[in-house]
C-alpha cells in the first residue's frame, strides 16, 4: 500500500480479533487517532523499518499522514528488531514526556526523542525532517501554544535551535540539546529510551 506525500489514509475501527501490523518499507509517516473533540491525537512518527501495529485501530479511526511518500506492507506482528520502533514505543515515550514537570523538560525531551528517532546529523546540527507548528508541539507535550512559543524563543536565544530558511523550513537542534550528557543537565532528565 502506498500513501502519497501530504495525503492521509484513514483506517476505520476494526473489531476483528488477532493483531495485524504494517511494516513501513519507505518514507516517514505521522500516526494519529481520532479523538472525541474532532482533533486527531498524534501517537508518533514512523519511518522505514518501523512497525505500525493496528491494535489501536480497534477503538478509533487511525490517521496515517505521509510526511514523505510512504510504502507499507503487511507484517506478522513480530517484535521490532534493534533500531526499529513500533507505534507502541512512541505512545509510551510521549506519555512519559507528559509526566515531566516543566514545559522546558517536556519540550527538551520531545525534541530529543524526535532527533533520536527520525532526525539526522548534518554538520554541527541535528535536523528534523518534519515541520510541526507550535500548536502541534503543544498538543504533544500537554502545554499551551504560547508556552511552546516562549520556550522556543529561549532555546533560540541560547542558540540551541534554529529554523532553516527556505521551503523545507527544517528545524535544527544543537548537539547540546540532543546528546545525553548535556541534554540531561539542561532538562534535568534521565535519557529517554
Amino acid at each position: 500500500m502506498t500513501i502519497a506525500e501530504g495525503h492521509t489514509l484513514l483506517l476505520e475501527p476494526d473489531r476483528q480479533d488477532g493483531a495485524r501490523c504494517f511494516l513501513i518499507e519507505r518514507g516517514l509517516l505521522k500516526v494519529s487517532l481520532s479523538s472525541t473533540d474532532g482533533q486527531p491525537i498524534t501517537l508518533g512518527f514512523l519511518q522505514a523499518g518501523d512497525q505500525l501495529p493496528l491494535e489501536f485501530q480497534r477503538r478509533a479511526t487511525m490517521h496515517l499522514e505521509a510526511i514523505t511518500p510512504v510504502q507499507l506492507s503487511e507484517c506478522g506482528g513480530e517484535a521490532p528488531q534493534p533500531g526499529q520502533h513500533s507505534l507502541n514505543d512512541w505512545a509510551v515515550d510521549l506519555l512519559l514526556i507528559r509526566r515531566l514537570t516543566t514545559a522546558e523538560q517536556r519540550l527538551t525531551a520531545l525534541l530529543r526523542l524526535l532527533a533520536e528517532r527520525i532526525g539526522r546529523r548534518h554538520k554541527d546540527w541535528y535536523v528534523l525532517p518534519i515541520q510541526l507548528t507550535h500548536a502541534q508541539i503543544a498538543d504533544l507535550i500537554g502545554h499551551t501554544r504560547v508556552t511552546v512559543t516562549q520556550q522556543f524563543s529561549l532555546l533560540r536565544r541560547a542558540r540551541l535551535i534554529e529554523t532553516c530558511r527556505g521551503p523545507a523550513g527544517d528545524l535544527r537542534l544543537a548537539p547540546g540539546l540532543v546528546e545525553p550528557v548535556v541534554a540531561d543537565l539542561v532538562a534535568g532528565l534521565r535519557p529517554i529510551g
